[in-house]
């Protein structure tokens, strides 16, 4: 089907189903109003927009908490056609979301979690309340959010174990108590990008009000595939979500939400970057147009030969009940949740047309947890928080790799290697803060929590004949070639126990606020679950710790037309977990013995005049390896290298932004808006052994739009250029397998290129 007969087809569709529902409500248009806009001016004009966040569990003017926060507003990511929650913070100095095959990692300042399925992250991620701690969660799709406050340093006081490195508190959008629709339509069409998101929203009863979100999404995918002569990777997603807000009285408020959605995605966007002349041998008679460099043409896939492409198939869901009571001088809330992924891949680990090494993988994820929290009304001398928090999450995953060495002259035969993992972890904590207000300037905040964390691990690795779930015992050629060894694992716990306190100091004489503050926080150890030689010692990583300190300044102007505020951090980590690619097999997760994160950032909005905003965000950063003596090396440099005093991954010394807005009046009372964001990122690896090859150098990318919107905000047409720059990068890289038998190689994650886009919206009340 043609991209110019899917358009026409896609807008004959949005133009009915706007008809459809304008005919259903002939009132007035609705205006959107959401909160967290950073870089609007207010609706008097006189300067700009308060905003609130949550990033203590209550609302508060983010002038007022003494963390460092940024904010990314919801009508900001409507605007800009945001799909995914990396394209969301893409341009947040300090934070890096990095696409792999298998799950996505994200960074706060140089501080995030390496790719391999037994880890939680390091970042940790909560949507409405409820912690989402593994990479696969953030792939999928980004709806109806409201606002995302990124919350950076550690914070485990209120949010818990596995926020080192810092938090991610989204919220999503309410129920409204008036009728309310929308219809957002992206149009990317060099690509095949069709996204289509509709709204239905407002009261069934005095008491109850409901939302319904639903979106599809679909792309034909950036990278040429030169072998099986398609455009990849192909996605297909859908995802659903509803909403019930129920008020029987003025006191209690309970929001009940469930969302499911499907992804279908073929291809993928990794290539081969670099060949070894050997691997170049193999491939030249089977893809005479395979390149070897970072663009947007790819090789491969020999997984083709069994599976027809690449894919991934994932399904997720979660549902959780928020019950808010006002109890007069406190409120107490239950925050009850239920969330799981299933998730299918097929993906070829050798990157090329070769039908050499390519894997099947079957993965699960549940969990449940509770949380019960009782706050004190603010204002008063003596302020408080605290509660408890339970939860459970069971995690599954199976893994065939198939080895078939026929169509080459390595003499290793073919077979399976089959991995089991089964991983349970129960979690539970009590936690407590108070604010001593000592005058109206002066407070003090003092937190603490107990964490007790458990996990247990069963493990089963063999090998098999090719096709074959049975195992082989004589298949000994791969364990001599660095394929791991077969073992079997059962029972196997480990716990935690853990204290965490936190101390602010925090003096507010006027419009400016400065805060000083030390933090403990952890991360829980756990099992590698990518480990082949099933040495015990060797598949247990002990837990993280950090020793936080930040001092920062907050203010605004008396008139609301200029806000800031800059924070300078120092942050010590022990027993940093890492996760580093052995250049054979596997993923090997251990512990590096000691890391520090330092550094600066500055944020700065400015109302220029009633017409133009404009905006600064910047990091410098000094994240290093104290300690790391028996580090990895990258291929060829020898067994360890020591990366003391090196820089970690994804730490840019320096990032920022640069954005502004012009927004004006035409006649009949239509108006336009300009944005543009420039960003830029200084040069980081990507690889956990530093390899200065797959290392991502400075670069400069520039997004902008053009809105043309009705009187009441009824329909907007705006033009969104994404990468106008046209620079081509990848944040992810890493060494091919069998790098000990084909030589020097590397595969890279190809980041989009550039792309202009058509949106289009239609509201209703």
């Amino acid at each position: 089907m043609s991209v110019a007969y899917t358009i026409k087809a896609r807008m004959g569709l949005l133009t009915a189903t706007a008809l459809a529902l304008s005919l259903q409500s002939p009132a007035a248009f609705a205006q959107d109003t959401g909160t967290g806009q950073p870089a609007r001016a207010d609706a008097s004009g006189s300067g700009l927009d308060e905003i609130i966040v949550t990033a203590r569990k209550r609302e508060e003017n983010l002038l007022d908490v003494p963390v460092s926060v940024a904010v990314v507003g919801g009508q900001s990511l409507d605007k800009q056609g945001v799909q995914m929650l990396g394209e969301a913070l893409k341009a947040v100095p300090g934070v890096s979301v990095t696409p792999t095959p298998v799950g996505d990692l994200l960074f706060i300042r140089g501080i995030g979690s390496g790719e391999n399925q037994g880890f939680e992250m390091s970042v940790g991620t909560f949507v409405d309340g409820v912690y989402f701690g593994r990479g696969q969660s953030s792939r999928h799709a980004f709806l109806d959010v409201d606002r995302i406050e990124v919350l950076k340093g550690p914070q485990p006081i209120l949010f818990g174990k596995n926020t080192i490195g810092g938090a991610l508190n989204i919220t999503t959008r309410k129920p409204t108590d008036t009728f309310e629709a929308s219809i957002l339509e992206y149009i990317e069409p060099q690509f095949g990008t069709f996204r289509t998101t509709g709204i239905l929203s407002g009261p069934l009863s005095d008491t109850l009000a409901a939302r319904v979100v639903v979106r599809s999404y679909i792309t034909d995918g950036f990278v040429k595939n030169t072998f099986l002569g398609t455009d990849e990777p192909r996605r297909r997603d859908w995802v659903g979500r509803a909403t019930l807000a129920w008020n029987p009285t003025d006191r209690l408020e309970v929001l009940l939400k469930g969302e499911y959605g499907k992804a279908r995605m073929r291809g993928g966007r990794a290539q081969i970057s670099k060949a070894s002349p050997t691997l170049r041998q193999l491939i030249q008679p089977i893809d005479p147009n395979a390149e070897y460099e970072l663009n947007y043409r790819k090789s491969g896939p020999g997984v083709a030969n069994r599976f027809n492409r690449e894919f991934e198939d994932a399904s997720t869901y979660n549902a959780n009940l928020t019950a808010t009571l006002d109890l007069g001088s406190h409120t107490l809330t239950s925050v009850t949740s239920y969330a799981g992924y299933d998730v299918d891949y097929a993906f070829d680990s050798d990157f090329t047309p070769l039908d050499l090494i390519h894997q099947l993988w079957d993965q699960s994820w549940r969990s449940w947890a509770q949380e019960l929290r009782l706050a004190s009304a603010s204002g008063g001398v003596f302020e408080y928080q605290g509660g408890v928090y339970l939860s459970s999450e069971k995690l599954r995953s199976d893994k065939l790799a198939f080895l078939n060495f026929s169509q080459t002259p390595l003499p290793f035969g073919s077979g399976t290697r089959v991995q089991n993992f089964r991983q349970t972890t129960d979690n539970w904590s009590v936690f407590a803060e108070g604010t001593i207000n000592a005058t109206d300037a002066l407070s003090l905040v003092a937190g603490y929590r107990y964490t007790h964390d458990r996990k247990g691990m069963d493990k089963r690795f063999y090998f098999s004949d090719l096709g074959s779930l049975t195992p082989n015992p004589n298949l000994t050629v791969f364990s001599a070639i660095g394929l791991g060894v077969p073992h079997q694992l059962n029972d196997i716990e480990r716990s935690t126990n853990n204290h965490s306190l936190a101390l602010t100091l925090r003096y507010k004489p006027g419009d400016v606020m400065y805060y000083a503050s030390y933090t403990q926080g952890f991360k829980a150890g756990g099992f590698d679950e990518g480990d082949t030689k099933g040495k015990l010692n060797a598949i247990i990583f002990d837990d993280e710790k950090v020793d936080s300190f930040e001092i920062g300044i907050k203010g605004e102007s008396a008139d609301r037309r200029l806000r800031g505020q800059i924070a300078a951090f120092y942050s010590q980590y022990d027993n940093l977990q890492v996760s580093i690619f052995d250049g054979v097999a596997a993923l090997i997760v251990g512990n590096a013995a000691a890391a520090t994160s330092a550094g600066v950032e500055a944020q700065a909005q400015f109302a220029a005049s009633d017409r133009l905003t404009l905006g600064v965000s910047a990091t410098y950063l000094k994240s290093e390896y104290d300690s790391y003596p028996a580090g990895p090396c990258p291929f060829g440099q020898g067994t360890t290298c020591n990366l003391t005093g090196k820089r970690l991954p994804y730490a840019p010394k320096f990032s920022g932004t640069l954005n502004a807005r012009w927004e004006d009046g035409l006649a009949g009372g239509w108006t336009y808006s300009i944005d543009g964001q420039l960003f830029h990122s200084g040069s980081f690896f990507t690889a956990g052994d530093l390899d200065p090859f797959v290392a991502q150098r400075a670069f400069t990318k520039l997004d902008a739009s053009i809105t043309l919107t009705s009187p009441n905000e009824a329909f907007s047409l705006a033009l969104v250029g994404k990468n106008l720059t046209d620079k081509t990068t990848a944040h992810f890289g890493d060494d091919i397998p069998l790098s000990n038998i084909l030589g020097n190689n590397y595969e890279q994650y190809v980041d989009p290129p550039r792309t202009i886009a058509v949106q289009l919206q239609f509201k209703f009340r």
